[in-house]
């Protein structure tokens, strides 16, 4: 065992003793005479047994036995249009409470769910998500607060999501049997461990339609089989969004690993644009609740965000990106949907559309960047620049590059290479950049570079960079592989050269087609 998991160990330990929340606290030994026994079993959801597949010394060091379901007390409560504000409990074992309802079997069905130290009271973000569904369409919204469950010690909420994951598949087989609604056609919402009690009621009801993981919970989960966590197989169609993967030893609370069919990696999921200053100014702006939770977890509360914000905001569409890692993706190389279009998909409700995902054993990992404010999205475009090699004698160059993208809308500035970098005539190049602005359809584009050379001939030489034709490819769209390069190709007049410090344009000219 190395350095870094025996640390990891020794805080799972400490976490697990003794869970300090305002003054209080729960010791081990409470728990420890409870996992003596060896199952629980309760009413309508059968028995609860610590298998072999639920231990690991490292990764999952104490497991007890859930709490009974009283304890727990998970609710289920009704949102819809008629009854936006004012919740109705449905309870699996009271007829009268599902057929009274404004349920309408032929509206798509979302279960939210909370994870650790939540309720429908305390996070907010569950009736802000609930609002956004109800104002985009017709939905059955069912906010399920555990918050009887969900309390110190972790441990302890860990086994406990396993009894409310049972819950939330008995209320989906009760209303399949008394309203008619399709398991097919549910979808369950969770967050940090809610997303693992997501993952339960999957397994339990085999066809379930989809699962949006928002951070799914790492202490417990990540480096467990797939029957303790949430994986593929819970639903017809498993997406994830990754926004706190920092390793818990760095104060990270969510999985780096991928447990869906399409992972998506914001920001490379981890130390989320925005979370610094957050972190103070969320006191102010939206209370002392609201701010202690984005104080302590920002990161982990922005997956919420993100998924909130592709459900009616539409101006620009978040791409995620198949790539081998965060640093190829920021590099540029990774713009493509192939021919398929299976490497990219929207991040959050729409990701789905992409029905080639379901049913896939290949788990896809997908990037893209964010702002650190909302609505978040950024304006993608991969920018390649095509050095031109003259057959005379010609120098390659080092230095550092400018372009300037020309919209129909606004202009943007980019230093695409900011620190220097050799470039060699007759290679390619290629950015990724991003922008706030919508620039609109690219009508033309402008290169400067600044040679960082320090011989002293090249004062009298004076170097040229030679460009053949920069191409402008906007990624916020799913196209099918080779793109349409018509308009997006800007050509320049290659067998003059560039000096350093001069501005180069560049304009569209489809006849620059055939040097692709």
């Amino acid at each position: 065992m190395d350095l870094k998991n025996i640390g990891c160990f020794l805080l799972l330990v400490c976490l697990s003793q003794i869970y300090i929340i305002k003054g209080s606290a729960i010791p081990l030994n409470a728990s420890i005479a409870d996992a003596r026994s060896n199952e629980i079993c309760m009413k309508e959801l059968g028995c609860f047994s610590i298998t072999d597949d639920f231990k690991s010394i490292l990764h999952r060091p104490i497991n007890v036995l859930p709490h009974d379901r009283v304890t727990i007390n998970a609710r289920c409560l009704l949102y819809t249009r008629k009854n936006a504000k004012e919740a109705h409990h449905l309870i699996a074992g009271d007829k009268d409470s599902i057929l009274e309802s404004d349920l309408d079997p032929e509206n798509p069905v979302i279960f939210i769910v909370h994870g650790f130290m939540d309720s429908e009271l305390y996070g907010p973000w569950m009736v802000s998500m609930k609002d956004e569904f109800l104002m985009s369409g017709e939905y059955n919204i069912i906010i399920v607060d555990w918050s009887g469950g969900n309390k110190p010690p972790y441990y302890q909420a860990t086994a406990n999501t396993r009894v409310v994951g049972a819950e939330i598949a008995l209320m989906i087989q009760t209303l399949e049997k008394l309203k008619g609604i399709k398991r097919e056609d549910c979808h369950i919402i969770g967050h940090s461990l809610g997303s693992h009690v997501a993952g339960y009621a999957g397994t339990r009801l085999k066809t379930l339609g989809r699962i949006t993981g928002c951070d799914p919970a790492e202490p417990y989960f990540q480096n467990m089989p797939p029957s303790v966590r949430l994986d593929p197989t819970d639903a017809d169609f498993v997406d994830v969004i990754h926004s706190d993967a920092t390793d818990i030893m760095f104060i990270g609370f969510g999985m780096s690993h991928k447990v869906g069919h399409i992972d998506f990696f914001p920001n490379n999921g981890r130390n989320q644009p925005g979370c610094k200053t957050d972190k103070f100014k969320s006191f102010i702006t939206e209370g002392l609740n609201e701010g202690a939770r984005r104080f302590a977890a920002c990161n982990h509360q922005r997956s919420l965000d993100f998924m909130q914000h592709t459900i009616n905001y539409k101006k620009i569409v978040p791409v995620g990106y198949e790539c081998t890692d965060w640093k190829d993706f920021l590099d540029g190389k990774c713009a493509e949907c192939g021919s398929d279009t299976k490497r990219c998909a929207i991040m959050g409700i729409r990701a789905d559309e992409y029905k080639q995902f379901r049913n896939n054993s290949i788990q896809h990992a997908l990037y893209l960047k964010t702002s650190g404010k909302s609505p978040f999205w950024l304006y993608h475009y991969q920018i390649a620049i095509k050095l031109f090699k003259p057959r005379t004698s010609h120098k390659d160059v080092k230095g550092t590059l400018d372009v300037t993208l020309f919209g129909k809308k606004a202009d943007e500035l980019v230093h695409v290479q900011s620190t220097a970098a050799d470039f060699y005539h007759g290679a390619r190049y290629q950015y990724l950049v991003t922008t706030e602005k919508d620039l609109g359809d690219i009508k033309s584009v402008s290169i400067k570079w600044i040679s960082a050379s320090k011989n002293p001939i090249d004062l009298i030489k004076k170097p040229l960079l030679h460009v053949e034709y920069v191409t402008v490819i906007p990624m916020n769209e799913i196209e099918k592989t080779p793109r349409d390069m018509t308009n997006r190709v800007f050509c320049g007049k290659p067998d003059k050269g560039i000096p350093q410090k001069t501005i180069a344009s560049f304009l569209r000219d489809d006849k620059c087609l055939k040097f692709l």
